[in-house]
Parts: C-alpha cells; structure tokens; sequence
C-alpha cells in the first residue's frame, strides 16, 4: 500500500498551470497506468478472507459496479457506501473535506474501432470521493423489511431446480443441493435468516452445476454468491473463512474473470426477488 501512496502522491499535478494537450494526454495516460497497478494489487491482495469479504462487502452495496472498479474501491475505501466525482458532489451543493484522499477507478471511455476492424473500449482513470469524505448528511436509511417468509418464497423463485422440505438432513446440515435428482433439501424449523444463508448458498450450487458438479470446488464461489446475496437482503451473511487453493493459484486476470462469475450469479438472485417482492406487494397492493 505504501508504495502506492507514494506513487500517486509523488505526482505533479502542476497545479494553477495550464496544461499543453501533450501534457494532458501523458498525465491521463500516468493515472491510467496506475490505476492498473492498483488493480492488480488489489486482485493479487485477495488471498485472505478479511480481503475477500471487504471486496464482497463493496460488491454487495455497489451491484451495478463491475469487479475491477468493485476491487478498486474496496482496496482504497471499504467503507464506502456513495461515491461520486467532485463536479458531481459540487452539483449537489456538496462540498469534500479539506485534505481527503480521492478514490481511483477505472471508466470507460468511447469506444473506436482499429484499423484491424476490432472495437476497442479505452479505460480511463477517474477520481472520486465517498459520500463519508464529504460534508453531505449521512443518513442510515431504515427501510421496513419484508416479512422473512416473503423474502424466502422470493428467494425460492430464484432456484433453477424444486426447493423440498426435509426431515431426513444430518443435524449438522441445514440444507443441500442433490445434482443427482436435481433438487434442493432444506431442513424444517430453521429461523429466517439461517433459511436465507443455507438456501442462497444451495441455490448458487445449483445454478452453477454445469454437468460435472464438483461440491469442493465449487464451495468457494457458492458461499461468495451467497454472502452477497444475503447481505442485500438485510441478513448477515455467513463469514468467509478460507479462500479455497484453486482461487489462490488462479491468475490476475483469471481470478477476475471468476469474481464476475460471483457477480453475475448474485445479481441474478437479488434481482430476481427484488422483482419478485414487486410483484408481491403489487398483487396486495390491488387486493
């Protein structure tokens, strides 16, 4: 992290000089190459659960952000929870704090196309600054939650394969995905929330059995989904307490491409109960 710090803060800004456009273009290019470290840093640093869990934290908060801008903000601030540019914070008659340090991302620019035909997305440095940096109200919003059952029948909805009620479970199991009769057992008499983390994490099983389902090396990546799928709902999710050796001996640019895996398969379950809760108090609402 220290050279970090001192690689951005070793940089001249050349502040109340105009820049030439050469100037501009290679001080653009600086922030670029640097967020890129950053990045690779951040993704190389994912080898604990703390890490692990604070880039899932961020993830859980920002759903539409993508991994690398998701891995770049956890790195830097994983409490944040707003972020936005200072022209943005300024529109809103907000004002960032004397001395704070700006949050770097990567944003895309417009795409061009090559000679070679190829379209070519350029990534561009961005800074930002977390509503917490600012002097904005920090408001904890108190939403009312739904009632758990609700939420359990919408995270059922989510489920490729039947979700069953068993009283056959180990005492130690509170639910489990069978690829064998593609069907998920969940054990009776569970509170809420233990419905929520046992039946999320079976859920991403089974959405990501692809014929050769391998429990092992998928328990990593399930409990991932799972953690950012409770944490949306209001729940507490279940710690992550090992980083499994197959996502240690990924590459960078591996270990990312699994990230996005996690993503895209915790969007698809929050989005889907959050239609799903839509459309349930639309039919009370009618009632």
């Amino acid at each position: 992290m220290t050279e970090l710090d001192n690689l951005f803060d070793n940089k001249n800004t050349q502040t109340g000089n105009e820049f030439s456009k050469e100037e501009w273009i290679k001080q653009k290019i600086e922030s670029r190459e640097e967020a890129y470290v950053m990045l690779e840093i951040a993704t190389e640093e994912l080898d604990n659960p703390d890490s692990v869990m604070a880039y899932l934290d961020i993830q859980s908060r920002f759903d539409r952000y993508s991994v690398s801008k998701s891995l770049l903000i956890a790195y830097q601030n994983p409490d944040a929870t707003r972020i936005c540019d200072s022209k943005t914070w300024q529109k809103n008659n907000v004002r960032i704090n004397k001395g704070e340090k700006e949050i770097v991302i990567l944003e895309p620019g417009k795409p061009y196309t090559r000679d070679d035909g190829r379209t070519i997305t350029p990534y561009n440095a961005k800074k930002v600054f977390d509503i917490s940096q600012t002097n904005a109200a920090q408001r904890t919003l108190r939403t009312k939650m739904p009632d758990a059952r609700v939420v359990i029948k919408a995270l059922i909805r989510t489920s490729p394969v039947p979700v069953e009620i068993s009283s056959q479970l180990p005492k130690e199991t509170k639910a489990i995905y069978q690829p064998g009769v593609k069907k998920i057992f969940i054990k009776q008499g569970l509170d809420g929330d233990e419905i929520f983390r046992a039946l999320s994490k079976e859920i991403a099983f089974a959405k990501l059995d692809n014929g050769s389902f391998n429990r092992n090396n998928l328990e990593f990546t399930a409990q991932a989904v799972s953690y950012i799928a409770t944490s949306r709902a209001g729940y507490t999710p279940e710690p992550i307490t090992a980083v499994s050796d197959k996502f240690l001996s990924l590459e960078v640019k591996d270990k990312r491409a699994q990230l996005a895996v996690i993503r895209e398969n915790a969007n698809s379950i929050s989005h889907t109960i959050n239609k799903a809760l839509e459309s349930m108090n639309k039919e009370h609402t009618e009632r």
